[in-house]
This record gives structure tokens, C-alpha cells and sequence, in this order.
């Protein structure tokens, strides 16, 4: 069922619209280059109107892209009330982080489906496709960024080598009384 409250795009009839000025009274004689004349404008004025929709529908598909960045703000707020410490709301948050912008990536195409048009050209979603997959990457990065101040990324040398030792600290540093 689809949505009433939505528009469907590739559903709109541009022929359809009633035109003030196309109307020729009765009796009114209409030369060759007067026809011509009219053919032209109404030519170039469904051509305006072609670009209108096309510059509506590039302009919904931006706001599409777009919609992904209030989730960055979002889970950046949420990174740093985790904290650094791993525990179980940590590693949810952080599966949530990696998840999220893997799936968006992987539904880019269907997201931008209603806008595409019936001819094929669809080179005018370039931009807003882009955008889109630059946000998800945006939005993995935070999350690999979590992911590495948590110390579980592997990052130096000993998480890739098994002969190597681990780094070891010169100063520690220990709060409380000593005994």
C-alpha cells in the first residue's frame, strides 16, 4: 500500500495541465508562421516544465542524502556518553556505529529508486548518490574512530605479528593510597 501523503514521482503527466494561453478563439484565423510560432513556445514550455520536475526531483533526492547526517550528530553525542571503557552498552553502541552506515551503502539504489525516471537517463542522481555514499563513509569513519579509541582495533604491530611483544609502559600511573 503506498503512502497518501506522498508524492510518486515518476507518476506525474505534465500533458495533462490546462494552459491559459493555449486556447485560440473561435472564429480567429491562425497564419503558418503564427502556428509555428506557438509550436515553439509550447515546445519550450514543456521543456521548462521537464526541467522543473527534474530540478524537484534533484532537489528531493539532496534532502535524501542528507537525512543520513542527523545521524552522525547523533551518534557522535552517543560515543562520547559511552565513554572509553568497554562494557555492553559500549559495544552496542558501537555495533549500531559500524551496522548502520554498512546497510545504507548496501540500499543506495533502492533509495534513490523513486526518482530515477523511465528513459534511463539518470545521470542527474549522480551527485545526490554520492553525497549520500560520501555521508555513509563519513558515518562508518566515527565509528571505526570508536572503535580504535576503544583500543579494538588492531593498530600496532603485536596485533599482527605473534613474535612481537606488546608494548610496554616506562611510568604508570595509580590513583589511591598506598599500604
Amino acid at each position: 500500500m503506498e503512502n497518501p501523503w506522498g508524492l510518486n514521482y515518476k507518476t506525474i503527466d505534465t500533458s495533462s495541465r490546462i494552459k491559459a494561453n493555449s486556447a485560440i478563439p473561435a472564429g480567429f484565423v491562425v497564419s503558418k508562421s503564427e502556428k509555428f510560432n506557438r509550436k515553439r513556445v509550447n515546445n519550450d514550455q514543456q521543456q521548462s516544465e521537464q526541467n522543473d520536475i527534474q530540478k524537484l526531483k534533484v532537489k528531493r533526492a539532496y534532502e535524501k542524502a542528507f537525512n543520513s547526517v542527523k545521524g552522525i550528530f547523533m551518534n557522535v553525542i552517543m560515543m562520547f556518553m559511552s565513554g572509553n571503557s568497554i562494557n555492553q552498552f559500549t559495544i552496542i553502541i558501537v555495533g549500531m556505529l559500524l551496522s548502520n552506515p554498512i546497510k545504507a551503502l548496501k540500499q543506495t539504489n533502492e533509495v534513490f529508486k523513486e526518482f530515477e525516471e523511465e528513459n534511463g537517463d539518470n545521470s542527474f542522481l549522480l551527485k545526490p548518490k554520492l553525497t549520500y555514499i560520501a555521508l555513509s563513509i563519513a558515518q562508518l569513519l566515527v565509528g571505526l574512530y570508536k572503535c580504535a579509541s576503544l583500543g579494538i582495533l588492531p593498530t600496532t604491530t603485536s596485533d599482527w605479528l605473534t613474535f612481537e611483544e606488546p608494548k610496554t609502559f616506562l611510568e604508570s600511573v595509580h590513583g589511591g593510597t598506598t599500604l
